[in-house]
């Protein structure tokens, strides 16, 4: 071997080493892109400024549900409170309930059928005294 030979295969880059940094499973643009401060920086400010974004919209949209949410449960209380009226109405309105309190706290009698009875007599008296 030569002199010559030996100063060459020592600067020379061995073929084996060639490969042995590069990730297997990155594509070959990503591997590329890091290799570059810049465009590095740039690709994670995008990636940051995207989970940024993201995560904003999701805790926008648990808001939302939570007030859907507590609107629901409002609402059925609200249904709930309204049912319990309707029936309290319709037990307050009872008629066998309202001749009782009438007769017992106003001491109003039912009306007679008598009172009600007209004769053409009264009805002509009337036209008379007008």
């Amino acid at each position: 071997m030569s002199l010559r030979s030996i100063i060459h295969s020592a600067r020379r880059k061995p073929r084996s080493l060639k490969n042995q940094y590069r990730w297997k499973l990155v594509p070959r643009f990503i591997w590329k892109s890091v290799q570059s401060f810049h465009i590095t920086l740039l690709v994670w400010g995008l990636v940051t400024i995207g989970c940024i974004f993201y995560l904003s919209q999701w805790m926008n949209y648990r808001q939302v549900a939570h007030r859907v949410e507590a609107l629901e449960t409002r609402r059925s209380k609200l249904v709930t409170k309204l049912e319990l009226l309707e029936v309290e109405i319709s037990y307050l309105t009872r008629p066998q309930r309202l001749e009782v309190l009438v007769g017992n706290t106003m001491r109003i009698t039912s009306p007679n059928p008598a009172q009600y009875r007209l004769s053409w007599v009264d009805v002509s008296s009337d036209e008379q005294v007008k």
